[in-house]
């Protein structure tokens, strides 16, 4: 078995961290290597302790080679260390933190068992030996300290700011949040997410005291039983995510606002980034449109699967958002049929902010008619524009058109060379149209409901209007109009 980089194992099976000291400062610390023992046997805590340390002590040797000090005593380096590394194991008793104008930051803890009494004595005791450190040392090296300490005695909290709660408890009250108003099948992959964090650190282990060491500890269990990486994100994204458990817990008062413990854990690798975008969606290309999409193929399909791909093709909509899709949402504005994309009637959802949006109806699809097909439902009474497509549904209100679209692509696409192929291909297809047409990225970004990578882009962009989304911004920066029909004429 390969053990990882920085452990050492004794003869007694405790676990060590071994650290090679750069050349150029050896003479500054006295020695060539550094050993610490991580007081345990078991490899997955020695693995994320030595991680932990290993971090701090790039920090220290950075630091060092910065400030061009000239020499450094063991004790004085330990502490240091000391004080790098100790602060996520301290972290758990922090209520909150609140800095000073003049850079003073004040912590409120909360005590309430006997770790927590030891926790805070191993920071007194640590801030007791700081007061040994020459001055010229807390000059030299600064930046290693930060305000993280500063002030920490002042204001111990003598009445609790979090209401404590077991992690068993904390995971059924996060599921019942999320009964009603989530799907089936998400509300499941959510529940076993959950549920595999509790089975790990224990249905009675105190939410509040979770740290990013026990976070880190189960997805190294996770992967070193097997999950792959895209399993590993998903648990990420469930727990330490946006809706996550951790967000549900500080929003609630279970753990303190600041930084999500269960998230910056995983993420791909660049070479799990190439593979994933090989195994993606593939387009199709114009002779496959036309084949899907010939009268006689689309005859095949029922009415509303057959205007169902229509709106997938040109309107580049995903599947549940299609599905979702109600009468009312067909409408014009400054004289030009609309589709709205919305989260507003009774169990749409999308799937960011940026997915609500206003797209244009393409030319093509006002010829074939889909103005009148809408106007037969509005005066029929019904609200939804498609029944077939359960609100329900336990795959969610897209599940109906993509088996039907799936169905249709396996006949006509039988000799076709195998690809990953279905319903949300045409949303491929639509946005390389676009692209191929010229349409600028930050216009095809709000006709699509895509975020553009760029933390600026929502706060100074300003949102396209749905003429400019059809014409386009100018002779040389046309709008979704210019994709020439692409199949489905009848």
């Amino acid at each position: 078995m390969r053990i990882p980089h920085h452990l050492s194992r004794s003869s007694t099976g405790r676990w060590s961290f071994v650290q090679r000291v750069p050349i150029d400062l050896q003479a500054v610390l006295d020695c060539r290597l550094i050993k610490r023992t991580l007081k345990t046997h078991d490899l997955a805590q020695a693995h994320v302790r030595a991680v932990v340390l290993g971090a701090g002590y790039a920090r220290l040797f950075a630091q060092l080679k910065d400030q061009r000090v000239d020499k450094l005593s063991k004790q004085e380096a330990d502490l240091l260390i000391a004080r790098l590394t100790s602060a996520e194991n301290l972290r758990e008793l922090t209520l909150d933190r609140t800095r000073q104008p003049d850079g003073t930051v004040t912590e409120r803890w909360q005590i309430d068992s006997p770790k927590d009494l030891k926790l805070y004595r191993q920071l007194m005791e640590l801030e007791a030996t700081a007061g040994g450190i020459s001055q010229s040392l807390a000059v030299t090296v600064p930046s290693l300290f930060g305000s993280a300490y500063a002030g920490s005695h002042k204001g111990l909290a003598s009445t609790p700011a979090i209401e404590t709660m077991t992690l068993g408890k904390a995971r059924d009250a996060f599921l019942a949040t999320l009964k009603g108003s989530t799907l089936p099948k998400t509300y499941t992959i959510k529940k076993t997410a959950i549920e595999a964090l509790v089975a790990f650190l224990g249905p009675k282990a105190k939410v509040h005291a979770i740290t990013r060491s026990d976070l880190a500890r189960w997805y190294q269990d996770m992967r070193e039983k097997g999950a792959s990486t895209p399993t590993l994100t998903n648990k990420q994204s469930y727990i330490g995510g946006k809706g996550g458990f951790f967000e549900w817990a500080m929003a609630s008062g279970h753990y303190p606002r600041g930084d999500n413990p269960a998230s910056g854990h995983v993420s791909y690798s660049q070479r799990e980034k190439r593979a994933r975008k090989k195994l993606g969606f593939k387009a199709y290309d114009r002779a496959q449109i036309q084949a899907l999409f010939a009268p006689e193929a689309l005859a095949k399909l029922s009415e509303s699967a057959r205007w169902a791909s229509l709106l997938g093709l040109y309107t580049g909509a995903r599947a549940s958002e299609v599905g979702q899709l109600l009468v009312r949402d067909v409408f014009e504005e400054d004289g030009i049929p609309c589709l709205r994309i919305s989260d507003e009637g009774e169990h749409q959802k999308v799937k960011t902010e940026v997915s609500l949006r206003t797209v244009p109806l393409h030319p093509e699809l006002l010829e074939m008619g889909f103005l009148s097909w809408v106007d037969g439902k509005r005066k029929a009474g019904e609200t939804r524009l498609f029944a077939a497509a359960k609100a329900t549904a336990v795959n969610g209100q897209g599940n109906w058109i993509t088996k039907a679209f799936s169905r249709h692509l396996a006949e006509v696409g039988k000799g076709w060379e195998p690809a990953k192929r279905g319903f949300h291909s045409l949303r491929k297809t639509f946005i390389q149209e676009l692209q191929g047409a010229g349409v600028v990225s930050e216009l095809r970004a709000q006709i699509v409901g895509h975020e553009i990578d760029d933390e600026h882009h929502s706060t100074y962009s300003r949102a396209f209007t749905v003429r400019e989304k059809l014409q386009g911004i100018s002779v040389h920066s046309p709008g979704l109009s210019a994709i020439a029909s692409l199949g489905g004429r009848q």
